[in-house]
């Protein structure tokens, strides 16, 4: 099981190895390098193991890292959805997207970053930068959209009653118990080809770190819980199936007709709950219950069967905007909790199979992201995604939420979700950071200090140490490349217009970057946010090299 999911352990005497020649059948990275030099795939020029042709994680002393191809240790610094906005605005800047993906990567490495994370565009897999892939089975198994599984997957959201689940109801989470549910990620893998590939040229590639399960965007309840407050929570998963339809029909908002009614999750934890309780009065006796059987008896909301169950009995409890229904019985709320670990676990474990099936060289991160809007996901959900992924990624917005989150995932790798915001000081100037509180995401009145803002929780992830001396976090990847119109806030490290927020290309006065092609023409003139970034970013290689090498 170690070997399998790709997660070795060294002690500190490992870091003096010669790198072993790599057996894969990847294309062959360089050998090793001499001490001090960093590698092709931007190591830190420390050896942390042998050669393996592949990316891993490694556990060296007390600190999680990446490995890289060549066996070098690796801290990731990474950016997620380096794309574009305007491909017009692209082919009148740099002439045609080949072009813009190779100065873009460049771009990248010159402000010291390592890793292009999710929501890439394809044309950068070319150009010999570590990058993270992603699946969304959750979003699109719900219209079995391209046809991969047999049917498509129920919504738990749109199956209970919106009198009695009265949060928000724009997010959808999927039937996972649903056998469809695996049958469709198997046929995304085999079939994906020309809607994003992962089994086609991508794996074969020595410079994919690992594919993400999913998106919490697809996931809507594996985000924040109750405790600590977050700017916004997600329901309790285990209540949502509790109250659910046992059967559905048609799902008028997704235009989809079901052949097969049958809820799997409701009666999974119908299962559940019959193992714990044995018996029907059993159940009663710990909930304070009245049900007549642990099957429908009556139909959905008019019987007494657990399976009737839709929330308007007391023992259920009574919706509250944090996500933990209010009067449940103690009991309730610890089956509750115990299934959520389940319903999470079957999840984690169905799509980890599958992408160790088709991509078994490759580490499986986790959803990006878990801990959503400056909160911590609920302990069940941390936990499967610990037993289960290589990397599990979440946000950490504070020694506390680090402390909370390892204790639930245990011993493994943790890879963070930042933003950070400047829109005064933005092509976005005209209109207010948008911050949600508690404070989320993190936002300055200046490009200056939000590269301060920046360099802090990057200093403060690179040195996050746990009660028990570990240091789990194995990199930071900020969200985004570029602005973002929609939204409307300065995410990125380049405004509308592809200018890079550095002080001299987001300006009002036409220029040319360092490789000749146009800058500036901007509306006012954008502070300097990168040469911090850039400063941070090689002071994080620098912390681990020294850490790695004694101090030396």
């Amino acid at each position: 099981m170690i070997e399998r999911r790709r997660i070795l352990k060294f002690s500190a005497a490992c870091l003096a190895a010669v790198a072993a020649p790599h057996g894969s059948g990847l294309s062959a990275p360089a050998g090793p390098q001499q001490a001090g030099e960093a590698d092709e795939f931007g190591g830190t020029g420390v050896a942390a193991g042998g050669a393996t042709g592949f990316f891993r994680v490694a556990k060296v002393g007390s600190r999680w890292l990446f490995v890289t191809p060549n066996g070098q240790a690796f801290f990731m610094t990474g950016v997620y959805a380096v794309i574009f906005s305007d491909e017009n605005l692209v082919k009148r800047k740099y002439g045609d997207t080949a072009t813009w993906a190779h100065y873009t990567a460049r771009r990248l490495k010159s402000w010291s970053f390592n890793t292009l994370a999710e929501y890439y565009h394809r044309r950068l897999e070319r150009e010999r930068m570590p990058f993270v892939a992603i699946i969304k089975p959750s979003g699109n198994a719900l219209t079995n959209r391209w046809g991969f599984g047999p049917r498509a997957i129920k919504d738990l959201i749109s199956l209970t009653d919106a009198k009695v689940y009265r949060g928000w109801r724009g997010s959808r989470t999927p039937d996972v118990w649903d056998p469809a549910f695996e049958a469709y990620i198997d046929g995304w893998l085999r079939r994906h080809g020309d809607h994003g590939g992962i089994i086609d040229n991508p794996t074969k590639s020595p410079w994919l770190m690992g594919i993400a399960t999913d998106d919490t965007d697809y996931l809507f309840g594996f985000g924040p819980g109750p405790e600590p407050r977050a700017a916004r929570m997600h329901p309790h998963l285990g209540w949502i199936v509790l109250v659910a339809n046992f059967e559905q029909k048609e799902n008028e908002r997704d235009k989809v007709s079901y052949e097969e009614p049958k809820v799997y999750s409701k009666y999974a934890l119908r299962d559940f709950l019959k193992t714990r309780h044995q018996t029907i009065d059993e159940l009663n006796a710990a909930w304070g219950s009245t049900y007549t059987a642990f099957d429908s008896a009556g139909g959905w909301g008019r019987g007494t069967g657990l399976l009737d169950e839709n929330g308007h009995n007391r023992w259920a409890g009574q919706w509250r905007d944090d996500g933990e229904p209010l009067g449940m019985a103690p009991a309730v709320k610890s089956d509750l909790d115990a299934f959520l670990y389940q319903h999470a676990k079957r999840y984690f474990s169905v799509v980890t199979s599958k992408l160790r099936q088709y991509a078994p060289r490759h580490l499986v991160f986790g959803p990006a992201f878990l801990n959503g809007w400056g909160g911590l996901t609920r302990e069940g959900i941390l936990r499967a995604a610990g037993e289960t992924v290589d990397v599990v990624q979440v946000a950490i917005r504070d020694q506390q939420a680090l402390e909370l989150t390892a204790r639930a995932v245990g011993d493994k790798p943790l890879v963070t979700w930042e933003a950070f915001l400047a829109n005064p000081d933005s092509s976005h100037f005209r209109y207010p950071n948008k911050v949600e509180k508690p404070q989320w995401p993190l936002v300055f009145g200046t490009q200056e200090d939000r590269g301060r803002g920046y360099a802090r929780k990057l200093d403060f992830l690179v040195n996050a140490t746990t009660v028990t001396g570990d240091r789990p976090v194995a990199g930071i990847k900020l969200w985004a490349y570029k602005d973002y119109m929609r939204e409307k806030m300065n995410f990125g490290l380049v405004t509308l217009s592809e200018n890079a927020y550095d002080g001299r290309e987001a300006v009002a006065k036409p220029g040319k970057d360092p490789w000749g092609f146009p800058t500036g023409a901007e509306e006012r003139d954008y502070g300097d946010f990168l040469s911090r970034v850039r400063e941070a970013n090689l002071k994080s290689v620098d912390v681990i090299r020294r850490e790695l090498r004694g101090g030396h």
